[in-house]
């Protein structure tokens, strides 16, 4: 236990050092650079540092023209034009997602109108083998009828046979019963048999 404190007052008195120094040295940086001749004498060296460095990359730009090597600037060109290609791809792919979900969801409803297209014409089909098989029956029927209408005919005209026979019949009735009139008086003038000389009978 005594050890742990130890180390931590040990611990603790060299981080108030280590603080006492960056204190000082701080301090002694901020007077030494607070000089003016030495602001001076630093703004002509970074001055012609940037003259030197900026006729550097003109030189290293125009080596590169002539070798035809890519420049920093190119490179950077070539890096924003990725980035670009990059997110056109990207908008790309997801225009091609929401494609494929269009045609997923066209393809759908294709499927479904194919669907009750075959059967719109299954029911046309059983609707047209149930108006031939009708058809079929209404000729059966009319044929029937004609044959009917046939017997009616021949009926109408058995009948009329048959009036034709009626009134012969009526009329041999009246000549029959004309004949039988006529018959009785002539019964009734029957002469009474006479002798003649001749010993015949009149």
């Amino acid at each position: 236990m005594s050890e742990e404190k130890n180390n931590q007052e040990t611990y603790e008195s060299i981080r108030r050092l280590s603080d006492m120094w960056a204190k000082g040295l701080n301090g002694l940086l901020f007077k030494s650079l607070d000089r003016d001749d030495l602001v001076r004498i630093t703004k002509v060296g970074v001055d012609s540092h940037s003259r030197y460095m900026e006729y550097l990359r003109k030189n290293q730009d125009l080596m590169a023209f002539y070798l035809n090597l890519p420049t920093k600037n190119d490179v950077a060109n070539v890096a924003k034009l990725t980035v670009q290609a990059e997110e056109k791809m990207d908008l790309l792919e997801e225009q091609i997602w929401n494609l494929q979900g269009s045609f997923t969801e066209a393809n759908k409803e294709h499927l479904k109108l194919f669907g009750e297209l075959i059967g719109f014409t299954k029911q046309i089909k059983e609707e047209w083998l149930k108006t031939a098989q009708e058809l079929a029956e209404t000729k059966k029927i009319s044929g029937d009828l004609q044959e009917i209408k046939q017997e009616l005919a021949e009926t109408k005209s058995i009948k009329a046979e048959l009036q034709v026979l009626k009134e012969e019949l009526a009329q041999l009735k009246d000549d029959q019963k004309e004949y039988s009139d006529m018959k009785k008086p002539a019964k009734k003038e029957k002469k009474e048999p006479v002798l003649t000389s001749s010993g015949s009978i009149k």
